[in-house]
């Protein structure tokens, strides 16, 4: 993994619990950008990547403000002093979270940086006992390289995609929030800060899924060979999320239980890579859901496989104890195999 770091500083953002008084501590310089800063902005991509929280939003289109005003300018002519002008919209987010009493403070790494030939730039929150020792040296907040980097608490984030950003065909959502959250959920004040907006319906990552597990390769056993035909493995997803009580869907979680801890990461990367967008972690849209699987009947000489969705009037019907498929296409294509014979 390939990475380059553009621009990168932290500031700190005091605030306490119970509360209502913030103040901001800026760094005079930018972060150094050593083998320490390329390292901890590997393990926070990293960290985005695999969080449960993790939701696809993008900018209000209506509206704007300190931190899309100046991210702009900054994106429209790069330089170090509009990334430090960037860096600077915390003011406008301390005003937001002296307003809350139960907000608490950190450090917040801003970075400009590529892996792999993709351009990102993220927004951290962390806290001061993430793992990761942070002090100031000359009036600039430094990283220790003593320390071992631990960002598994990462308090919240954002991250922007610029190829999604800046593609005229692309329209996925190319903002990645995250949350350390008990209830999974980003701070209002936070999302308020970066103006987020078009976070998905849990009726859209449901179909998604479906999507997803309807095309994604089958589990294998040791040997090769797939663990599950295809509407098996339908109605196995089905049954799983089903069981949990809160009727969640997490991709990681389904990934480990149907392809292993090894693999926990296969429904993710297969929405990656196949340009489905998709959170992490939701509810699923249970109505949505039962289109997943089929019903199956059969009697001697005849056998019927329907998809949910495809009972009523459009699909399959069941009347006066009759079985009616309202389809011209089956119809004729029936008809024309009995009469090749």
């Amino acid at each position: 993994m390939e990475i380059k770091i553009r621009e990168i500083a932290i500031h700190y953002l005091e605030k306490e619990p119970k509360k209502m008084e913030a103040e901001i501590d800026y760094s005079k310089e930018p972060l150094e950008k050593n083998e320490f800063a390329l390292n901890l902005t590997e393990q926070v991509h990293k960290a985005i990547n695999t969080s449960p929280s993790l939701k696809n939003a993008s900018f209000k289109e209506d509206e704007e403000n300190k931190f899309t005003i100046t991210l702009q300018k900054y994106i429209s002519e790069p330089s170090e002093d509009k990334f430090t002008n960037f860096t600077h919209s915390l003011d406008l987010l301390k005003d937001k979270v002296k307003k809350e009493p139960f907000a608490k403070g950190g450090y917040y790494l801003f970075s400009d940086y590529t892996i792999d030939n993709q351009r990102y730039l993220g927004v951290i929150l962390l806290r001061k006992k993430s793992g990761i020792n942070i002090i100031k040296k000359n009036g600039t907040y430094i990283l220790d390289s003593t320390e071992n980097i631990n960002i598994e608490k990462i308090a919240m984030g954002v991250r922007l995609n610029f190829t999604i950003y800046n593609s005229n065909s692309d329209d996925r959502n190319y903002l990645a929030l995250i949350t350390t959250q008990q209830d999974g959920e980003v701070s209002e004040y936070f999302k308020d800060w970066i103006l987020a907006a078009g976070l998905i319906k849990n009726s859209v990552n449901t179909e998604n899924m479906i999507n997803i597990i309807k095309t994604i390769p089958l589990p294998l056993d040791e040997n090769g060979k797939e663990l599950f035909g295809r509407s098996e493995f339908n109605k196995a997803v089905f049954e799983h999320v089903n069981s949990r009580r809160d009727k969640r869907i997490n991709l990681f979680e389904l990934g480990s239980t149907f392809y292993g801890e090894e693999n926990k990461n296969s429904f993710r990367d297969f929405a990656d890579s196949n340009g489905i967008t998709i959170d992490s972690e939701f509810k699923r849209d249970a109505p949505k859901w039962k289109t997943l699987i089929s019903i199956k009947a059969s009697v001697p000489g005849i056998n019927i496989n329907v998809d949910y969705d495809k009972f009523g009037q459009d699909g399959v019907q069941i009347k006066n104890g009759k079985v009616i498929i309202n389809s011209k296409d089956l119809a004729e294509a029936m008809q024309k195999q009995y009469e090749q014979y």
